[in-house]
């Protein structure tokens, strides 16, 4: 009988520790999670005290997007584009930033080919930032010829205008 009471008193003292551990991991676990959040919630919104200079709109990060491409894409440095945004590391699709409204008030700035360049026929594996290094230009140039922006799809057969072959 006392054999008894003493597997009976052992085992509840091992299921009161393993309640107490589990408890203790479920709690650690749930703090990590609400910490977690917060951070995904600060860094997907704009930070209040960042109030975006005038000219300048809300835009949300897509797959791909970098600071550094983005700063290209809109004409302004990065580590601006970092300050005005108050980004301390990068940015992650889904975050809220802020950047520049491009507006075309002189006809010479909008979209479209220089008189020389030619149409080519995109090929698998082409990517702009390929045919920019292959044609000695840069990516904005060839968003700027062809009227389009980082975040167009470019399939194989699409014809973009390229400068002449040298």
């Amino acid at each position: 009988m006392q054999l008894l009471k003493n597997l009976i008193v052992g085992l509840t003292i091992s299921i009161l520790a393993i309640a107490v551990l589990l408890g203790t991991w479920l709690t650690v676990f749930a703090e990590a999670e609400v910490s977690s959040f917060f951070d995904r919630q600060k860094a997907s919104n704009p930070i209040v005290d960042c109030a975006p200079p005038d000219g300048w709109s809300v835009y949300r990060v897509h797959n791909g997007d970098t600071l550094t491409n983005l700063a290209d894409q809109f004409r302004i440095e990065r580590t601006t584009l970092m300050s005005i945004n108050c980004i301390e590391s990068d940015i992650t699709p889904g975050d809220t930033i802020y950047l520049p409204v491009l507006e075309v008030t002189d006809p010479s700035l909008s979209c479209g080919p220089p008189p020389t360049w030619v149409l080519y026929g995109l090929e698998e594996g082409d990517s702009l930032s390929k045919l920019a290094e292959r044609f000695g230009v840069d990516e904005p140039m060839l968003w700027h010829a062809n009227c389009i922006d980082i975040h167009t799809e470019l399939p194989p057969g699409m014809s973009i205008y390229v400068p002449p072959a040298k």
